[in-house]
């Protein structure tokens, strides 16, 4: 079964990301680490959700919570860690231009290593509602 071009193209960029953050970690760059881990958490959620336009993380992460709620989940899995995880991402942003690249990136190894945990647990979630999630070249390594 071939996948649809929109899909081989999408898990080609997932892939691409998945390596360069795999790499930066391995490399002590913790904030290129983080921010790309982020662009693949925000891809994995617009593709369960088949948002592709401009919504906001924000956005998505409530959209995401609706559905949730229509397939009666009584515990908002992920919803809170999203925002919070997005939260840190806006703080990483602003410290670059308030500390710069090196304090920042100091800090940064155990939200790398956390992020990278929460992907494989969002993408295992996420597969007991779409199992074809994995089409798109998310899966947890």
């Amino acid at each position: 079964m071939s996948l649809p071009k929109e899909h081989v193209v999408i898990r080609e960029i997932v892939e691409d990301n998945k390596k360069a953050a795999h790499k930066a970690y391995l490399r002590g760059d913790y904030v290129s680490c983080f921010l790309l881990m982020h662009s693949l958490i925000e891809a994995l959620l617009r593709a369960f959700l088949s948002k592709t336009k401009k919504e906001t993380f924000p956005k998505l992460i409530n959209t995401y919570e609706k559905l949730l709620k229509q397939a009666r989940q009584k515990k908002p899995r992920f919803v809170n860690e999203l925002f919070k995880f997005n939260d840190r991402r806006n703080r990483v942003v602003h410290e670059l231009w308030k500390k710069g690249y090196t304090p920042t990136n100091e800090k940064l190894e155990p939200s790398c290593k956390g992020a990278f945990l929460m992907y494989g647990l969002f993408i295992e979630w996420l597969e007991t509602f779409d199992p074809q999630i994995t089409d798109f070249g998310f899966y947890y390594e």
